[in-house]
């Protein structure tokens, strides 16, 4: 059978599916740990030492639905690559990015069995979400790339400002790992049996609150240097976005708090942290573009490209 050679608005669906799936795999693992069913399957690969797999009570329902998605999920992963290889005209960057795709997910299934045999360890669990926000993040930059002719690029804005905007980045990164030790410190682990992070989940939150009210801070000064600069409408719009989604994110945060943290509002709240970061890695992403190549050189679409993992 012949494999089809996409063209690359075909490819670029099949990013956008990428992407779209493992946003979706993040908000149901956490709907698992909600309801109290991370251990129920108490194995892995199988649900248990008897059933490879188990619907048998309304725990191991959850936790096996959410384990056969998960495992589907690397379906268009693995088609991702294929057809990154068989793309016309191939390039080194999209190649690259189905890849590291492929490579993220298979990581993340075994830290995530590793997670069930540690009985939701916190630290274990901990790299089980980050992982999966770097798949999103492979994702989105592939989705982002294959929409875009390859050639190296270069900033739209000043230096001065996309320094900045690379802060932001990196302090977004500190509020995702600062969340998840408020995670890892309140009540919502799992299973009556996950091991705890012993650290006064109260502290943990006071952390995690300073560390976003200084991030929308900069932020702040970031929409204020691009309006200042006249960059292009893109990039403020992608700012204003980012800042409305950790405005919106922190308002949910301090009510959920607030309200003794119920698990519908928790799971909001993770659906936000990966709004947030998509918002802002599509804002790092925005500022830079395509230099056109000089005249008499190879078309852009085959010339060499920066490696899809590079967000900047």
């Amino acid at each position: 059978m012949r494999v089809p050679r996409p063209d690359p608005r075909a490819f670029r669906r099949l990013t956008l599916v990428d992407l779209v799936l493992v946003v979706a795999v993040i908000v149901t693992g956490a709907a698992v740990r909600l309801t109290g069913s991370g251990l129920g399957c108490s194995d892995w690969p199988g649900c248990n030492p008897d059933d490879f797999v188990s619907v048998g009570t309304r725990h191991e329902a959850i936790e096996q639905l959410n384990r056969l998605y998960s495992g589907a999920i690397g379906v268009p992963l693995a088609l991702t690559v294929l057809f990154a290889h068989r793309r016309v005209p191939r390039r080194r960057d999209l190649v690259a990015g189905a890849w590291a795709m492929l490579a993220l997910f298979l990581a993340n299934a075994v830290v995530g069995g590793i997670s069930v045999l540690v009985d939701l360890a916190w630290v274990s669990v901990m790299g089980h979400f980050l992982l999966a926000v770097a798949l999103v993040g492979v994702a989105l930059t592939t989705f982002r790339r294959a929409g875009e002719p390859g050639g190296p690029r270069a900033p739209v804005v000043t230096p001065g400002t996309h320094a900045l905007a690379r802060l932001v980045y990196a302090g977004t990164v500190w509020v995702l790992v600062a969340g998840t030790l408020v995670t890892a410190a309140g009540p919502h682990g799992g299973d009556e049996r996950a091991q705890r992070l012993a650290w006064p989940i109260d502290d943990a939150a006071r952390v995690h609150a300073v560390s976003v009210d200084v991030l929308v801070a900069v932020v702040l000064l970031l929409v204020a240097m691009l309006v200042r600069e006249r960059a292009p409408r893109p990039v403020i719009v992608s700012a204003s976005c980012a800042l409305g989604a950790m405005v919106a994110q922190g308002v949910l945060g301090y009510v959920q708090y607030f309200n003794a943290i119920p698990a519908v509002l928790v799971a909001f709240h993770v659906a936000g942290a990966v709004t947030v970061f998509i918002t802002v890695q599509w804002l790092l992403l925005s500022m830079r573009e395509v230099v056109a190549p000089a005249p008499g050189a190879a078309p852009a679409a085959e010339l060499r490209t920066d490696p899809v993992i590079a967000v900047g």
